[in-house]
């Protein structure tokens, strides 16, 4: 079951990542464009400023995913260096990622009743349903979930040991 999860995590992971660096370029060039149309053409667009803020909703929620691969849990570091060659390392890990997990769940509950809520409200400047940007928050935190659990059984961890 491990391995299975290591390997969806791996796949998944890497697509999701791809698809918030794209998002994340794309709100940049968006961006630009704004800026452009704004203070050089004085005319600005009244849909970019709306796009490159849900694109960056979208990566970041996308990249938490990644974040937590890479270690960034709820944690304090004192505590880790604490308990870092004892036996109840793991026993920490277990209540950090229950902790996280809880908080996800939590995030993926909340975020699927606020899109059913606000379905019907638009996006000015885009009029597309404003859901679709607050469908970031349970996407996001659905694959932080996988994310969790597979940083559990394969620990991320080194920027505590890299610290001065």
């Amino acid at each position: 079951m491990s391995s299975f999860i290591l390997a969806a995590d791996r796949l998944v992971g890497g697509i999701v990542m791809a698809v918030a660096c794209i998002a994340l370029g794309l709100a940049a060039v968006i961006g630009l464009y704004q800026v452009g149309t704004r203070f050089i053409l004085e005319a600005p667009s009244d849909w970019s400023e709306v796009l490159t803020r849900f694109l960056i909703i979208w990566s970041v929620f996308l990249g938490l995913s990644a974040t937590i691969r890479g270690g960034a849990l709820l944690s304090v570091d004192l505590l880790y260096r604490t308990v870092a060659r004892t036996r109840y390392l793991r026993i920490l890990q277990a209540m950090i990622s229950l902790a996280t997990l809880s908080f996800l769940i939590v995030m993926v509950w909340q975020g699927i009743d606020i899109v059913q809520r606000i379905r019907f409200q638009t996006l000015a400047g885009l009029e597309i349903s404003i859901s679709w940007a607050y469908a970031a928050i349970p996407v996001g935190a659905a694959f932080a979930i996988l994310a969790v659990a597979a940083h559990y059984l394969d620990p991320r961890r080194g920027e505590i040991e890299t610290q001065q």
